[in-house]
């Protein structure tokens, strides 16, 4: 426990410096998070062989994941991202094509939902740092952390009813419902302390209770998705690169899958408050 403490406050201190700092640091960690993310699914997978070199399907996913940030950086758009997952769709499949039969078609899918799944999903984070409010609505994919604890905790004191049993049996219904009500009350505090200090509108109190309100339940459907994934390859972790707490994927599941939806949801929302 005490070294999964220390890791927390590690990372802690290290998102705080990024997503404070945004622009090329940002840019830059999510690219090194990206990588750490996409090799340690394709290890789980089995598209990368433990002991073996990178292969073709991955050095194509490695290249496509720096066309997507250098496209990023360059155009700052999310419908330009079009272009970046439609170039490593191609450049798979190309891959696939041009040493078959070395790889299945199968290999080549996953390399491609690889690719998508975190790389693209976590560079939102950069796109929602540039966007108005950014330096404060970049920080609300990680109330899927809060999701967790509070679910965790009413689950362990209150949970009776399983919610997936069959994918993950410590997961209740009663704990689904306690990570939703207190990412709420995050929001709710978060929409109060944002409306005192920038905003003066009251339609950010509701902004942030809805996008969190949505967001907990997103985050809880992207730490179930990865649960699958290592159910299904027979595997505990991800990876071990953070102590306590296992791999990148481990710590950034639920994260990682809330991204996107946190983004399209300021999107939308955020001009109403402004």
């Amino acid at each position: 426990m005490k070294t999964r403490v220390i890791s927390g406050i590690v990372i802690g201190v290290v998102l705080a410096v990024v997503l404070i700092s945004g622009g090329y640091l940002l840019a830059a960690t999510l690219l090194a998070v990206s990588y750490i993310s996409f090799f340690e699914l394709t290890r789980a997978t089995g598209i990368h062989e433990q002991g073996k070199r990178c292969n073709a399907l991955e050095l194509c996913g490695y290249v496509s994941i720096v066309v997507h940030y250098v496209q990023m950086i360059l155009i700052r758009d999310y419908r330009y991202y079009v272009f970046s997952i439609m170039f490593a769709f191609f450049l798979i499949m190309a891959c696939y094509v041009l040493t078959f039969p070395k790889f299945t078609a199968t290999m080549a899918i996953t390399t491609f939902f690889c690719f998508v799944y975190a790389p693209v999903n976590m560079s939102f984070v950069y796109l929602l740092r540039i966007r108005t409010l950014g330096i404060y609505f970049a920080w609300i994919p990680f109330i899927a952390w809060v999701c967790d604890t509070s679910a965790y905790f009413v689950g362990r004191a209150l949970g009776k009813h399983k919610l997936v049993p069959k994918l993950s049996p410590k997961k209740t219904v009663e704990g689904a419902i306690g990570g939703v009500l207190g990412s709420v009350l995050v929001g709710l505090i978060f929409g109060i302390v944002l409306y005192v200090n920038e905003a003066h509108n009251v339609a950010t109190i509701i902004v942030l209770v809805l996008i969190t309100f949505v967001g907990s339940i997103i985050a809880q459907l992207g730490d179930l998705l990865a649960s699958g994934i290592k159910r299904d390859h027979n595997i505990k972790d991800y990876g071990q690169l953070i102590p306590g707490h296992g791999g990148i994927m481990d710590r950034f599941d639920s994260v990682i899958f809330v991204i996107p939806c946190i983004y399209f949801m300021a999107a939308v929302l955020v001009p109403l408050i402004r």
